[in-house]
Formats: structure tokens, C-alpha cells, sequence
């Protein structure tokens, strides 16, 4: 994870080698969690009313459901904060994550669109694959908490959908031209590091 110092690196793994993740750190984790859950369950939403027969958009059929389901799965196994001042903190934090990616686009544009529909993939695998805590929690520790148990279980499914997306990118790569397919990437996956970071330079906080 290229956008984590040592420092952060450390910090992290040593709060989360605890076993107990504090509620303010559990509120924030899973206000954004549930935020990159939204995006992707709001433009999946917006692709199943559209009523497309392309086959990239049925291979996503299921993801829409499951987004609901694991963002409803972590809520429940949240030890919410008592702090007002947090929840102002994780709002701003997931605006910031919804303007810099762009997503409310997808909310509008006709999917069927091949580059359109490739920028939201190439999204949504960011999403899914830069949020990710497993990096800082010891593979010797147990999750023996319930909120520890539901976030791997998280990105568990998320890591399944993760490698479905990647399939697709690469299958539609060719349609788009390899070198702005590329460009493509990139730049969804800089803006969702940079909003990840900054909640990880939170946490602890």
C-alpha cells in the first residue's frame, strides 16, 4: 500500500494488534466504508433500471445487492462514537470522497456509454481495492470482536468483486485503447488513495 509511510504503517498495526478498535475509530472506518458502499450500490441502482442486456452490467447484477448487504453487515457490528464534532469530521470526509471521484456522473450518463461505463469500473475496483484494513491487522491475531469479524468479512466479498471488475477492465481495455484505459486507472485510483489516507491520518486522532 504505496500511500501508507512506515509511520502510519505502524501506528495502525499496533492500534489494530490491540484486538479492540475504539468507537470513534469504528464510526469513522465505517461511515466511509459504508460511503464507498453507496457509490457503488447508487450507480449499480442506476445501471439495473436502465435495463441493459450487456453482459460487463449482468456479471455486476449480484454486486448491487451485496453492496446493501455488507454495508448494513459492519453498521450493525459498530460500536457507534458519542462524538457530534466525529460525525461532521466523517461527512466532509465522505463529500470530499464523492467530489474528487466524481461519482454522482454515473448517476446521470447512460451507462451503456463504453468509456462512461469503464471510468465507473475502473472506480469501483479503486474503491475496492485501496480500502482495505486487513494490511494493518495481524495475520496471527484473532478477530475476536464483532466489529473486527464483519470488517474482514467486508473485504473478504469485496476482494471476490474486486476480481470480477478486473476481468471486465481487462476485457474492455481493448474497446477503449490500452493507453487510455490505462490513464483511466490511474486517475480514479489517486483520488480514492487520497481520500483513503486522509481517514487514515484520522484514525487514532
Amino acid at each position: 500500500m504505496a500511500i501508507v509511510d512506515k509511520a502510519t504503517r505502524e501506528r495502525l498495526t499496533e492500534r489494530f494488534a490491540r484486538g479492540s478498535v475504539h468507537p470513534d475509530d469504528q464510526t469513522r472506518i465505517t461511515l466511509f466504508v459504508q460511503s464507498v458502499k453507496a457509490i457503488n450500490s447508487a450507480v449499480l441502482a442506476h445501471a439495473e433500471l436502465q435495463g441493459t442486456d450487456a453482459p460487463s452490467h449482468q456479471a455486476l447484477h449480484q454486486q448491487y445487492f451485496k453492496e446493501v448487504e455488507l454495508a448494513t453487515l459492519l453498521g450493525k457490528a459498530t460500536a457507534w462514537s458519542s462524538n457530534p464534532l466525529l460525525y461532521m469530521e466523517a461527512t466532509n470526509l465522505n463529500l470530499e470522497l464523492w467530489n474528487r471521484t466524481g461519482a454522482a456522473l454515473y448517476l446521470q450518463g447512460l451507462l451503456a456509454d463504453q468509456e462512461l461505463f469503464y471510468r465507473y469500473l475502473a472506480l469501483s475496483h479503486a474503491l475496492l481495492d485501496v480500502v482495505r484494513f486487513a494490511p494493518f491487522i495481524p495475520e496471527e491475531q484473532r478477530p475476536d470482536t464483532p466489529f473486527l469479524q464483519a470488517l474482514l468479512q467486508v473485504e473478504a466479498d469485496s476482494a471476490r468483486e474486486c476480481a470480477v471488475q478486473a476481468g471486465l477492465l481487462e476485457t474492455l481495455s481493448e474497446k477503449i485503447g490500452q493507453e487510455q484505459a490505462k490513464a483511466i486507472r490511474q486517475r480514479e485510483r489517486t483520488q480514492v488513495e487520497a481520500c483513503f489516507k486522509a481517514l487514515l491520518d484520522r484514525l487514532g486522532a
